[in-house]
């Protein structure tokens, strides 16, 4: 039996209700002769009520973000009611211990389990930080894909006063690995336990990493660790994540996980057993945004549940030369954004080029610029950094709605070119690129 439902086996149209759902799974379990010895299935009453009651939600113009799921989890009265609000459907207990050793058969979107297990399986198990999950430390959970598996990390996420070690997120959180994350990776002698299969599986891995932009960099794994134990604040210093085989080396991801406090993302690399990318505490969007680098799946938005949108113009776009300001606190690029027909551009002198934005009388026009979701810490260090006559404001949008944005004084503004008319930053920019600059024809030899 293959552990999940493969996507071949989903139906995506029409959408199956959760209801439709639960009573698929059942007749799954009745085909394979029943359930696997770890997973406790609750009455089929009980289910197709809870079943029948997201369906409900969903008609009555609700949107719980896990509606149609199936999930597995131990008996923790916590975590189950959140699963439900959710909007997931909780097919029985599962024995953490068991799901790790057997992953969960095909009836189930997503299973709750302890520890990372040394071999994916076709499986991505995720790992948050200790103490995001409450009563929980060394919970995982496993999904048959990023997306599915972020979801539902997100629903059990948050303190509850019966956990005094539960964590909120921090306000400084980074919210995206970036463009270009530098990734660390066991030396060949870290690799020599593994065997010809799976070092070539990981070599394929690397590859793929360097391809997507990712900086990678070797390093001794064994004596790194040790240094990491010895002064945690010195973890994966220098790189953004970590990433090594699923099973083979020494430490291993669960010893390390175990030993230092990070988050883990483990997911199948379609040869061996399997990858593991761990980052440091709170880091978790930065494992997961490299799994999803690697297996092209990734959920619309961030795990951390805290960020403030912000919408930017200029020199602050990607690819723009103080975009890094923006990266370098972990904000987080979700789109572009046009604002309402009321505004006006200028070019400010000085460098690097930067336009000014601000709200028009008459004579506006609507402009496009980014959407960054940035951390409450990471907009004040953002805000602190910027030079006037640059400053915070409210934007008004296409739609409507308002957002924060750099906009710019009126004072200053007037000193600058009006250059509305382009309707972005980068129009004007490749407006700039087609000028030559004129060079005057030679004066012919005075006799």
């Amino acid at each position: 039996m293959n552990p999940f439902l493969t996507e071949e086996e989903t139906v995506s149209f029409p959408p199956v209700s959760s209801y439709q759902r639960a009573i698929a799974a059942f007749e799954a379990l009745a085909r394979s002769g029943g359930c696997p010895p770890w997973l406790g299935v609750r009455s089929r009453e009980d289910v197709l009520i809870d079943a029948k009651a997201v369906d409900e939600r969903l008609r009555a113009g609700e949107s719980p973000p896990l509606a149609g799921l199936l999930v597995g989890i131990g008996a923790d009265r916590v975590l189950a009611q959140r699963l439900a609000r959710a909007g997931a459907v909780v097919l029985g207990s599962a024995d953490p211990a068991g799901v790790a050793a057997e992953p969960a058969p095909d009836v189930l979107d997503a299973a709750v389990c302890t520890g990372l297990p040394a071999d994916c399986r076709g499986l991505v198990a995720l790992r948050p930080t200790p103490g995001l999950v409450p009563g929980h430390p060394g919970l995982t959970v496993l999904a048959r894909d990023v997306e599915r598996g972020q979801h539902v990390l997100a629903a059990l996420t948050g303190p509850d006063e019966s956990d005094p070690a539960s964590r909120e997120w921090p306000a400084s959180v980074r919210l995206s690995a970036g463009e270009h994350p530098h990734i660390a990776v066991p030396s060949a002698a870290g690799l020599a336990a593994l065997s010809t299969v799976d070092r070539s599986a990981f070599a394929g891995t690397v590859d793929t990493l360097r391809a997507a932009g990712a900086v990678v960099e070797e390093i001794p794994l064994t004596e790194r660790v040790r240094d990491w134990a010895e002064r945690p604040a010195t973890t994966l210093r220098g790189h953004d994540a970590l990433c090594l085989p699923a099973s083979g080396t020494t430490p291993s991801p669960a010893e390390l996980t175990n030993a230092l406090e990070t988050a883990a993302v483990a997911f199948p690399d379609g040869r061996g057993r399997g990858a593991v990318v761990i980052t440091r505490a709170f880091d978790d969007q930065v494992g997961i945004d490299v799994a999803g680098l690697l297996s092209g799946i990734q959920a619309g938005t961030p795990y951390p549940s805290t960020g403030i949108e912000l919408i930017v113009f200029g020199a602050y776009l990607r690819g723009q030369p103080r975009n890094g300001e923006l990266t370098g606190v972990g904000a987080r690029f979700t789109g572009f954004a046009e604002t309402a027909p009321h505004y006006r551009m200028v070019a400010l002198p000085g460098t690097p080029p930067q336009p000014g934005v601000l709200r028009a009388d008459r004579d506006g026009a609507a402009l496009l610029a980014e959407r960054w979701l940035i951390s409450p810490a990471g907009l004040g260090t953002f805000l602190a950094g910027l030079p006037a006559p640059l400053a915070l404001g409210s934007v008004e949008l296409e739609d409507g709605t308002h957002a924060v944005a750099v906009l710019c004084d009126a004072v200053a503004a007037a000193e600058g070119t009006d250059i509305t008319s382009y309707g972005c930053w980068r129009a004007y920019l490749r407006y700039l690129s087609t000028q030559r600059p004129t060079v005057p024809a030679p004066r012919p030899a005075s006799g």
